[in-house]
């Protein structure tokens, strides 16, 4: 009898359940019931990808934007810099290193579609939890600083583990100060240097909370330089690319797609780019058609050997364009002059060489970037081809003075970008096989900014 009950109880159940069950086929208006699969454990600092959600929108294409991102717990600086929302399937990154604290932290999501938009509060919900430091990056790892400039600091340094934390210098403690709590680090005294000079430190740090310690040698590179050098706003920095990542810090890989048009070889080209045929593909433990972090070996002019990464784009001979974009470069102060320098290589030999595969430099204003489609962005090209300016790639081991003092190039950058907030971006172009083979690498092993 109680068997009978348990069925009849659970048929009604399920009936009721598919009554009050809407239809998402039949719903047209504002989207709305948005919903994403939690996260479960999180560790502070450490990257996160969620699920793609769901929502009803009646059949209709929508697009989502990142609103807000809230936390009482939040020490850091800019709490929704650390999050990022593809506009097309509302997944949610949460970027590498990013400097969250311990605590709870909500999203809020708006979802738009013909019909209207649609605000979602704390659709996201999550606590980051603590661990032992793992490790620490400064954002950019490489500064300058005048001799006599005292106020100008490091960014404050990210940490995967969550604080508070301690931070303390384990070398050139009598040149450099460190802020025990938020780890930025500036000079103690005017240091004495010549007008055109660098002299570069490379700063060991130790960083302490309250389940373990972390010490990492370089952890951030300060050169203190003199008045007639200019200072640097913008280093480029790469991790090693997977499978998942292209490895890219603070910078982006965009790839463009549909028709092309270049001068290739002193008559105009033209050809159709697809994102299977033409976009990244990731092969034999290395990206193809993206930019993206790839290790080399490199001897100091110590003569020590060690393992540094560098940015690369391999077109592996098939036709693309994809540009290596900077973050937002800061020059608002800058009113005399600003220049990009570039310090790179290549390899492979054969085919046409520079005159089918260029690697361009671009420059835009941060006010005309196409965040949804960075390659449809308002860029000015300052200089069409830089790639005879590398050095060209010859044994295993990449000699650093040697590559500096082959592989180096600058451009400057237009006037009319000089007290503006702007992008670079490095073009790869590879057209026109039939003109020579498309074959060439192109390895980027520093990409700066710096003015005056």
């Amino acid at each position: 009898m109680k068997i009978r009950q348990l069925f009849f109880l659970t048929v009604a159940t399920l009936l009721l359940a598919s009554c009050q069950k809407e239809d998402s086929t039949m719903y047209v208006g504002a989207p709305k019931d948005l919903r994403y699969i939690g996260i479960g454990e999180y560790f502070c600092g450490e990257p996160f990808t969620t699920d793609q959600p769901s929502v009803f929108s009646g059949g209709e294409e929508v697009r989502f934007s990142l609103i807000d991102v809230k936390s009482d717990d939040y020490k850091g600086e800019n709490l929704i810099e650390n999050f990022r929302i593809h506009s097309g399937t509302g997944i949610i990154t949460i970027r590498d290193f990013n400097d969250l604290t311990v605590g709870r932290y909500t999203v809020d999501v708006e979802v738009k579609n013909s019909m209207g938009s649609t605000t979602f509060t704390d659709v996201l919900d999550f606590t980051a939890d603590q661990s032992i430091p793992q490790d620490i990056i400064y954002m950019p790892n490489i500064y300058s600083f005048y001799g006599d400039d005292l106020e100008v600091a490091t960014s404050r340094p990210n940490v995967k583990g969550g604080g508070p934390y301690e931070f303390t210098l384990s070398n050139f403690s009598d040149v450099f100060a460190i802020d025990a709590e938020i780890g930025k680090v500036k000079l103690q005294q005017a240091y004495p240097i010549g007008e055109d000079d660098i002299e570069v430190f490379a700063l060991d740090i130790n960083v302490e909370n309250a389940l373990g310690s972390l010490s990492k040698r370089t952890a951030v590179i300060i050169e203190v330089i003199g008045k007639n050098v200019g200072r640097l706003f913008y280093n480029a920095i790469s991790f090693l690319g997977s499978p998942t990542s292209y490895g890219l810090q603070n910078a982006i890989n965009t790839n463009t797609y549909g028709v092309v048009e270049k001068e290739i070889d002193g008559e105009m080209y033209s050809t159709e780019l697809e994102e299977g045929n033409n976009g990244p593909n990731y092969t034999g433990g290395l990206w193809r058609r993206a930019w993206s972090g790839v290790a080399f070996d490199f001897e100091n002019e110590e003569g020590f050997v060690s393992e540094k990464i560098v940015k690369a784009y391999w077109s592996w001979n098939q036709e693309s364009r994809a540009d290596l974009v900077s973050d937002v470069i800061d020059l608002t102060t800058v009113n005399e002059e600003a220049y990009v320098d570039v310090t790179g290589f290549w390899r492979y030999t054969g085919g046409a060489q520079n005159v089918n595969q260029h690697l361009g430099v671009m420059v835009c204003k941060a006010s005309d970037y196409n965040e949804e489609a960075p390659e449809q962005s308002n860029w000015t090209l300052i200089e069409n081809d830089i790639s005879e300016h590398l050095m060209m790639y010859s044994t295993a081991i990449i000699n650093e003075k040697q590559l500096k003092a082959e592989g180096n190039h600058q451009v400057a950058i237009p006037s009319e970008f000089l007290g503006e907030e702007i992008r670079v971006a490095l073009r790869a172009d590879f057209f026109n096989p039939g003109v020579g083979a498309l074959a060439r690498r192109f390895y980027i092993y520093q990409l700066q900014v710096r003015a005056k």
